[in-house]
C-alpha cells in the first residue's frame, strides 16, 4: 500500500513537471511569435517610409491590401488600390515629402494587428517652394497573409496643428477632354461649339479652348495656371494680374484676373472672376465667369455673365 502511494506521488509530480515545461514552452513560443510579429510590422513601416520618401507609388501599393480603406484628414473616405494610386499621384505631383513614424501602442491578435502612433511630415510644395511642416497621430490596421507577410487594410490620421491637412490642398483631377453642353449653358453670342483640353500636374494646369463661332473662324486660346499662386505681366494695354486659389474644397478653384490700364491720365480696372468646379463624380465641369467693367463701358451688362457646362469625353 505504501509503495503504491509513493509511486502515485512520483507519477503526479512527473505530470506536474511535464505540464509546467509544456506551459513554459508554449509561453516561450508565444513570446517568440510576438517578437517576430513586432519585427515584421516595424520592418513594414521602415519599408513604407522609404517608399513614401522616394515617391515610389508602386512600392507603396505593394504594402496595402487590394481593398485598402483610407480615411484622410478633411477628405472623403475612399477604398481600393486604384483610388489610392490616383490619390498618391496628386500628392507627389504637389508635394515633396519626408515622413517619419513612431509607435504609441501595438497589439497583435492572431492574424490581425493594429498600430497607434505619431507621424512627422516636412517638405516643400513644388509649385511655390513653400516649406510645410506638420505632425499628428494615426491608426493603421493590418492582416497577416497566407505567406506570413503583413499588409495594411485601413489607415486613418489627422493633424495636431492645423484645421486642414496638406492633402486637402491638392486639387482634384480636372484633366481630360471636355465638350460644351449648349443646352445647359449661358454662352457668349455666336458660340456653336466649344472643346477644352486640360492637362494637369498637381496644382498646375494648362487649359486649351477651341471654339466654333457663327460667321467667324474658329478661336483657339491656351492658359496656364498654378493654383495657389499669383502672376503679373506688363502688357501694352496695362498691368495684367492673375491670382488663382482653391475656393471651397479640392473640386473648385477660382481665377481672378485684373487689368489695370491708363488712358488720358485716368486709370481703369477690368476684372474677371472665373470659378471652375467639378460635379457628378468628376464627369461635369462647370465654368462660371463674371466680368466687372469700369463705368461707361460700351459692352452691355448681359454679356458680363457666362455659365459654361462641359461634359467629359
Amino acid at each position: 500500500m505504501k509503495t503504491f502511494k509513493k509511486s502515485s506521488i512520483i507519477t503526479i509530480l512527473l505530470i506536474v513537471v511535464l505540464l509546467g515545461a509544456c506551459q513554459r514552452n508554449r509561453q516561450y513560443s508565444q513570446l517568440m511569435t510576438w517578437r517576430a510579429d513586432v519585427k515584421a510590422i516595424r520592418t513594414w513601416y521602415e519599408n513604407y517610409t522609404e517608399a513614401i520618401n522616394s515617391a515610389d507609388i508602386e512600392r507603396i501599393l505593394s504594402y496595402e491590401s487590394d481593398d485598402i480603406c483610407y480615411y484622410p484628414a478633411n477628405q472623403p473616405f475612399f477604398s481600393g488600390k486604384e483610388n489610392l494610386r490616383n490619390w498618391l499621384i496628386s500628392y507627389f505631383n504637389y508635394f515633396s515629402p519626408t515622413e517619419s513614424f513612431s509607435f504609441l501602442d501595438f497589439k497583435v491578435y492572431g492574424d490581425f494587428a493594429y498600430v497607434i502612433g505619431k507621424y512627422s511630415l516636412q517638405g516643400n510644395i513644388k509649385q511655390t517652394g513653400e516649406e510645410f511642416r506638420d505632425n499628428g497621430k494615426f491608426t493603421n490596421f493590418f492582416n497577416r497573409q497566407s505567406d506570413g507577410h503583413w499588409i495594411c487594410t485601413q489607415s486613418i490620421w489627422n493633424s495636431d496643428n492645423r484645421i486642414f491637412d496638406i492633402h486637402s490642398q491638392i486639387l482634384d483631377d480636372f484633366s481630360g477632354t471636355w465638350i460644351l453642353d449648349l443646352s445647359k449653358s449661358i454662352t457668349p453670342p455666336g458660340i456653336i461649339s466649344s472643346k477644352l483640353v486640360i492637362t494637369q500636374k498637381g496644382n498646375s494646369l494648362n487649359i486649351t479652348r477651341t471654339s466654333e463661332i457663327k460667321d467667324k473662324n474658329n478661336e483657339k486660346s491656351s492658359f496656364n495656371y498654378t493654383i495657389g499662386s499669383e502672376s503679373q505681366n506688363i502688357l501694352k494695354s496695362g498691368i495684367f494680374t492673375t491670382t488663382s486659389t482653391l475656393s471651397s474644397g479640392k473640386q473648385t478653384f477660382t481665377i481672378n484676373e485684373m487689368l489695370i490700364s491708363e488712358k488720358n491720365g485716368r486709370k481703369q480696372e477690368f476684372k474677371r472672376i472665373t470659378v471652375y468646379s467639378l460635379s457628378a463624380k468628376g464627369e461635369i465641369l462647370n465654368i462660371i465667369s463674371d466680368d466687372i467693367r469700369p463705368k461707361g463701358s460700351v459692352i452691355p451688362p448681359n454679356k458680363e455673365h457666362t455659365e459654361m457646362i462641359y461634359t467629359k469625353l
